[in-house]
């Protein structure tokens, strides 16, 4: 089964999403609790803009693993898509409570990018600053280092236009 995981994520890389649906889709069927290929089903759907759809997948990787840190992870970025930030940002948190058990570790960045994401997008700079300088603390990532400039001239707009 791991050859057609393998097979679902090169079709996806190349742009063949259909292809990859239909792999993932038959790959499902026969493990549907199959985490990596429920988590690339809910990306690609979620990249097409089918938000909806994509949160039944993901919402199902939740459930199947619901201490995986890349599924709540996933499921936190698919709500922030459909702007429900709040809900977003507890299954980050959630997500970031995680991080220390077994490889939850590898997820570090993105954890901490979607609660960045979220708490920007409630106008919380203060709150996004310290937690991208947390997220930087435990790992270094490149990404969340830029979010965390971005956030930070946020913050210093913020208080100039309260003088």
């Amino acid at each position: 089964m791991d050859a057609a995981f393998t097979h679902a994520q090169l079709l996806a890389s190349k742009g063949e999403t259909q292809e990859a649906h239909g792999c993932l889709d038959a790959l499902l069927a026969a493990q549907p609790a199959h985490l990596a290929a429920l988590l690339l089903k809910g990306r690609l759907l979620l990249e097409a803009r089918n938000d909806t759809q994509a949160l039944s997948f993901l919402d199902r990787a939740v459930a199947a693993w619901p201490r995986s840190a890349a599924a709540l992870d996933a499921r936190a970025r698919c709500l922030h898509a459909l702007g429900r930030d709040e809900e977003a940002l507890a299954h980050a948190r959630d997500a970031r409570a995680l991080l220390g058990e077994g490889d939850n570790f590898r997820h570090a960045g993105s954890v901490y990018l979607t609660m960045v994401w979220c708490l920007r997008e409630l106008r919380r700079y203060r709150e996004a600053l310290e937690v991208a300088e947390e997220g930087l603390r435990r790992t270094p990532d490149a990404v969340l280092a830029q979010w965390a400039s971005q956030v930070e001239e946020e913050v210093a707009r913020a208080e100039r236009e309260r003088c």
